[in-house]
């Protein structure tokens, strides 16, 4: 047999080591090598001015309307104030009143009975007043649903009035007691339809504008 070709043999540890070597990144520069500085970075920011909602000016009927409200609570308001501060005037006269119409009463039960229906109308009458305020409030903040929600407190309104107007409008102050819980309701009234027409509508409808916020 003739001599076969004899070959070097092959470390496979140095090419194990060869492979290694050609898969590793590059070594990071040295803070000595010498070479141009990087670029610098672009601006973040943006001279754009973000979008901003424009409000939807009020329109002239539900300013009316907003005042007649506020002066229905006015009238309201005093009128359970000149309630409160005579109360020692109504509590007589009504005790009066009430012990003519039920002779068979004691004087405690007529009592017990005249302190209920003094402070039955004086809490009913504020608590009124109390809820029409906080629904005037939505309403101006564009809720118009709220504008629907006031007419149950509105019937809710006249049934207290009728019932302070029996009780809490007798004496000296009587008279003005009555006209400024009548007036009161009267402006309130108005104040709910002027919220129903045509133009209040659309305003409860319309959605507000968007624009660019202006830098000052």
């Amino acid at each position: 047999m003739g001599d076969r070709e004899t070959q070097p043999p092959v470390d496979d540890a140095d090419e194990r080591g060869s492979a290694r070597a050609e898969r590793m990144p590059l070594a990071p520069p040295r803070d000595d090598d010498d070479g141009p500085p990087p670029p610098p970075r672009p601006v973040m920011s943006d001279d754009t001015r973000p979008p901003v909602l424009r409000r939807i000016p009020v329109p002239r009927v539900v300013t009316v309307a907003r005042t007649l409200w506020i002066l229905s609570f006015v009238l309201g308001g005093a009128a359970v104030f000149i309630a409160f501060i005579s109360r020692d005037t109504l509590i007589t006269e009504l005790t009066e009143t009430i012990g003519r119409l039920a002779p068979g009463y004691s004087e405690d039960d007529v009592s017990a009975l005249v302190d209920l229906v003094y402070w039955v109308s004086i809490a009913g009458l504020g608590l009124v007043i109390t809820i029409e305020a906080v629904l005037l409030a939505f309403v101006m903040n564009r809720r118009g649903g709220a504008r629907w929600v006031q007419l149950p407190v509105l019937v809710l309104q006249t049934g207290v009035v009728l019932v302070a107007s029996a009780f809490i409008t007798v004496g000296d102050w009587g008279a003005l007691v009555e006209l400024l819980l009548l007036a009161g309701l009267a402006l309130a009234v108005v104040g709910w339809v002027l919220c129903l027409v045509a133009p209040a509508h659309r305003w409860f409808r319309m959605k507000d504008e968007a624009q660019l916020a202006a830098f000052d």
